[in-house]
């Protein structure tokens, strides 16, 4: 049994997740990996139990939001080492880099609106550019004269009726997950694994453990995998105190933590040759630092909804949350079908369902299309706003991040795959996403009432993959 869940850590990995989680994510059970894809027919590729060999996964991903905001290119290779006797050597390498700008939280208005963020890092120093434009590079960490001639930080402004929106952010992550597993006396699979990753502002840590049963000739697999991640986030300029007024200032605390521990309970069965099923439950308790460091939230004049103020959003410190997913592979002929649903719900208030469909056809020996279609819908935190309002007592818990808001996401597209020989394979992947959802609530109050205050996603992404398996 193998059960892979991949994280993406830090703020701009969650927001490439919130558009494209369809892509990458893989969880299953050894035998569904091997008929993943390929239809539930018998491969010929010389290769089965007895017969050690290694599989080489490689993968480009190029990722583009509209109108200018986040882009992002991040290579992937996965090496598996399969033994003669059931056991197996993982290794993930993955890297990214992202660009672009992204939405800061604050609502539009017909004015004009200035706003004022912490110095910005750039390798081992810091470039701070003033409102008139000029630029001054400090070393880091900046000594306390250094900080006082660059009180004014970096200031950026936003057109009139425009979505606010930091632009000019870059990034960057590596990670590292290394994984094993073998089978133990009448136990069919036991494995951990273990993983790093890091950016110029985040870091992740995780572990795992996980078992197998299986019974009923090998078609019934019974799995529970266990899962541990501890993530610092270190922003620019320090954490902020949550709902206080934004500003350049360096803050006093400069790192927080956050632990999350879950787990995956799952059932795979091989229900006749022709349909496999899977049923998994899955349960995760985070403790910490939730809350985006770079995220703020509007406070509004109660009659005109003119911007008043802007302030550091705040989340709750914890966060529980249950899933379950029920997914069935169906072969017809020459053509493999695959269909999915999942529930999830958390402490926050959030629940969310998706369904997704896609079809494999092979056309021949030498090629095969794989159209999919991932319908995801769910509902708002409770304690997410599009803004707050003056006058009025600040709450204990306030966003504005459209993913804690309730919208629904539509994801189309088509996967293509070249088999060169029963050993070898390339492929290509595209897609497009859309985010819809409430731009006009009917509680907008003044010039609001005319703004779209809901920062949806359009985006575009492209995977080419090769894979290769080897003696």
């Amino acid at each position: 049994m193998q059960l892979k869940k991949r994280k993406k850590a830090g703020r701009v990995r969650r927001t490439l997740s919130a558009a494209s989680a369809t892509l990458l994510v893989a969880t299953g059970t050894a035998a569904a990996q091997d008929y993943y894809g390929y239809g539930l027919e018998k491969r010929n590729d010389n290769f089965g139990p007895g017969i050690a060999y290694t599989q080489m996964d490689s993968a480009l991903l190029v990722y583009q939001e509209s109108g200018g905001r986040v882009q992002a290119t991040e290579p992937s290779l996965n090496l598996a080492v399969h033994g003669a006797t059931g056991e197996q050597l993982t290794v993930d390498l993955i890297a990214d880099a992202v660009s672009g700008a992204t939405p800061n939280g604050a609502v539009p208005s017909d004015r004009i609106q200035t706003f004022l963020t912490p110095l910005k890092a750039q390798g081992s120093s810091t470039t701070v550019t003033s409102a008139s434009g000029g630029s001054t590079i400090i070393q880091l960490p900046p000594t306390p004269g250094q900080i006082a001639a660059a009180a004014q930080g970096r200031q950026y402004t936003t057109a009139a009726n425009t979505l606010p929106m930091d632009k000019g952010f870059r990034d960057h992550r590596a990670g590292l997950t290394l994984g094993w597993s073998q089978p133990i006396g009448p136990i069919s699979d036991v494995g951990i694994s273990g993983g790093y990753s890091l950016e110029t502002d985040y870091q992740s840590i995780t572990a795992g453990l996980r078992t197998a049963q299986n019974f009923n000739s090998d078609n019934t697999t019974v799995s529970l995998a266990l899962n541990s991640e501890f993530d610092t986030s270190s922003p620019f300029g320090g954490i902020p105190t949550p709902l206080t007024a934004m500003n350049a200032q360096w803050k006093t605390v400069t790192s927080r933590n956050k632990t999350q521990l879950g787990f995956v309970l799952g059932l795979t069965e091989v229900v006749t040759r022709n349909w496999l099923m899977q049923l998994n439950y899955s349960y995760d308790a985070q403790s910490g630092y939730e809350t985006d460091p770079y995220r703020v939230i509007s406070v509004v004049d109660a009659v005109s909804g003119e911007p008043t103020s802007t302030l550091y959003e705040s989340r709750p410190g914890k966060r529980q949350s249950q899933s379950v997913y029920w997914e069935n592979k169906f072969e017809f002929g020459p053509s493999l079908t695959d269909i999915s649903i999942r529930y999830f719900k958390d402490s926050w208030h959030v629940t969310s369902k998706t369904a997704e469909l896609s079809e494999r056809i092979n056309l021949g020996r030498s090629m095969y299309v794989e159209p999919n279609v991932r319908w995801y819908q769910q509902s708002a935190a409770d304690f997410f706003q599009n803004y707050l309002v003056g006058g009025q007592t600040l709450p204990a818990y306030a966003s504005s991040d459209p993913r804690l808001s309730k919208f629904t996401g539509l994801t189309y597209g088509a996967k293509v795959g070249f088999p060169l020989s029963a050993r070898t394979e390339i492929y290509l992947r595209g897609g497009y996403y859309q985010q819809t959802g409430n731009g006009h609530p009917a509680t907008a109050i003044g010039q609001l009432k005319t703004q779209d205050l809901f920062a949806g996603n359009k985006s575009v992404f492209g995977l080419f993959g090769f894979q290769w398996k080897f003696h």
